[in-house]
């Protein structure tokens, strides 16, 4: 089966996870007798297969459905990870994927759930191809969507000398020539934050500053500050070399750290009715459950601060273990 989304025809778009209006039920393309699996994972990231591992070693009945299409494909590592040094994002996924090889009631497929709706005790997951899987609960572990800001020259740079967490990218460029994109006093305190990793770094705010009495804060810690708007990133073969400006000389840089604009990939938690925070991500209780009784979140879809791969492996587990103590004594 294709990795890629399903995509109807352009006179009639949907969006995964919100019902076409004047589309028919897909309850008929159910197979008869078709046995009820006890969870449907959607993501095969760090988290989904994390809470497919707990499950499967409880033997649970488990699909994870993966759309191969993960957030962090464009970094070169995945940093800050216990015993894994160095390893890719692909690379850690397929060692993830042969780990889960071994328990006979765990299927990772690749492909997307479209829609979910409540049906008997349970919830019916709409896939690619038309068909249906019946499921007593459902871990939302889709990650988050990253867009980087719009600025001209980002994209070659993206993931490989430009980045959105110093905690996961920082040690490799430490002692380097670092910079900070953005403004007020978030903008302020991501600076500080990231000058504990070089003693050389420049806040851009990329137009008047508003730090709000940060300033002497971020001189003291030997922060520069340059305002003028920036005109293009410029590198070569995916390394930042310089920062140019619409007015000023160019500043050398060798990496860039930004705030990006998050959002959920899809629209199953909105359908479904699961509480949102402010900041686009999942509400749920310290345990991985939402509002919506049978429905979890796990990983960056569900954690509105301090995201990293080895957060989303915790969460993941810690859903697969609520997820297998509901299933024995439901949550009213």
């Amino acid at each position: 089966m294709s990795a890629s989304l399903f995509q109807p025809p352009a006179s009639a778009p949907v969006r995964p996870g919100v019902r076409r209006r004047g589309s028919h039920s897909r309850r008929s393309h159910e197979r008869v007798g078709q046995p009820v699996l006890d969870a449907v994972i959607v993501g095969g990231g760090p988290a989904g297969l994390s809470a497919a591992l707990v499950l499967g070693r409880a033997r649970k009945r488990v699909l994870v459905l993966d759309t191969d299409r993960p957030a962090n494909a464009v970094s070169q590592a995945v940093g800050g990870l216990l015993a894994q040094t160095g390893v890719g994002p692909a690379e850690l996924r397929r060692s993830g994927r042969d780990q889960l090889a071994e328990y006979p009631t765990v299927e990772v497929r690749s492909g997307a759930a479209l829609e979910a709706e409540p049906r008997d005790a349970g919830f019916a997951v709409s896939l690619e191809g038309e068909s249906t899987e019946r499921t007593r609960g459902l871990v939302l572990a889709h990650g988050l969507r990253y867009d980087p800001p719009p600025l001209p020259g980002i994209a070659p740079l993206w993931g490989r000398s430009v980045f959105h967490c110093p905690f996961c990218d920082g040690w490799e460029v430490r002692d380097r020539r670092l910079a900070v994109h953005g403004n007020g006093p978030e903008a302020a305190r991501s600076a500080l934050v990231v000058s504990g990793w070089s003693r050389d770094v420049v806040l851009c705010t990329d137009g008047p500053a508003r730090l709000d009495g940060e300033v002497a804060v971020l001189e003291a810690a030997g922060v520069r500050i340059r305002e003028e708007p920036i005109r293009e990133l410029a590198g070569h073969e995916g390394r930042l070399e310089r920062i140019e400006f619409a007015g000023g000389p160019a500043e050398h840089r060798d990496a860039l750290l930004v705030r990006t604009q998050r959002g959920q990939p899809n629209g199953l938690a909105e359908a479904l009715g699961c509480s949102l925070t402010p900041g686009g991500t999942i509400e749920t209780d310290s345990d991985g459950r939402t509002n919506v009784p049978g429905v979890y979140a796990a990983g960056d879809a569900a954690t509105e601060q301090l995201r990293s791969v080895a957060n989303a492996i915790g969460t993941g587990s810690r859903v697969a273990y609520a997820v297998a103590l509901d299933l024995v004594q439901p949550r009213a």
